[in-house]
């Protein structure tokens, strides 16, 4: 799958694939899925160091593995309970459910801390929690997420994404267009739901999902240069709480405009 990726290439060569690739904390090859980037980015070191380019599309990372793939290791919360009591961690055949080999559950937690500070892999997913969460719990359970874990949803289904630029909201005089900024919200959950029957999905499992579920995702852009413009620093509450205003603001219209859009269309 990382050969298959190397040659997909997201609208031409702008940017390489982006996928992810999710293996259970119980796995008998967790061991070395945790490790494996690691290990790879060592010899992309080593190449670097020879004099080869380390630009991400350079000579030494295209002459490694793992490098078109997110990589997280999935958790339970069992498993966390025995990271913080210091427990046993046993992995189990896929198959029988057999128990395979026993590890200290902080071992491999660490195992997972160290990799993921050498090379940003692996992550972390947080299988309970995103199940307890489900907001479709009585359909399927949540198995993984896209690269950027921003869509988090069932099998075989697809989200529309859009965001709206924050800087366009900002007034001369540096004030926030709250009423313009949710007019934006509105027109843009609008033109998404209207997009999901018109969009065309790669399998007919994902096209009947997305018609049925209809997921839309909605962010917004550029976060950083409005705090900038404004002064304020962006490791700081003032930051945040202008941060959390925006969010509520988005959330809140989002969620009235699908309202309004289910009671009209069903």
């Amino acid at each position: 799958y990382d050969a298959f990726s190397s040659v997909i290439k997201s609208g031409g060569k702008t940017r390489r694939a982006a996928k992810m690739q999710i293996l259970n904390a119980d796995h008998p090859d967790i061991i070395d899925f945790i490790e494996c980037k690691r290990k790879e980015e060592k010899k992309a070191w080593a190449l670097v160091d020879a004099g080869y380019d380390g630009d991400i599309d350079g000579e030494a990372y295209r002459s490694v593995f793992f490098q078109n793939s997110n990589l997280s290791v999935r958790v339970s919360d069992e498993f966390m309970q025995a990271v913080e009591e210091d427990g046993e961690w046993q992995t189990r055949a896929v198959t029988n459910r057999e128990p395979v080999e026993t590890f200290r559950a902080r071992e491999l937690f660490r195992k997972i801390c160290d990799a993921a500070h050498g090379c940003g892999d692996p992550g972390v997913q947080f299988d309970d929690a995103m199940n307890n969460w489900n907001p479709c719990s009585d359909t399927t359970r949540i198995n993984a997420s896209n690269p950027c874990s921003e869509y988090v949803f069932v099998d075989d289904s697809a989200c529309n994404l859009a965001s709206l630029n924050l800087m366009k909201f900002r007034r001369p005089d540096g004030s926030f267009d709250t009423d313009g900024f949710a007019h934006g919200v509105k027109l843009l959950i609008a033109a998404q739901e209207i997009f999901v029957s018109r969009a065309s999905y790669p399998t007919e499992k994902i096209a009947s999902n997305s018609h049925r579920y209809r997921p839309l995702g909605l962010g917004y852009a550029n976060l950083g240069a409005l705090l900038m413009a404004n002064g304020l620093p962006y490791d700081s509450d003032e930051g945040r709480a202008f941060a959390a205003g925006v969010t509520a603001l988005m959330t809140g219209q989002a969620y009235l405009t699908s309202a309004q859009l289910s009671a009209r269309v069903g």
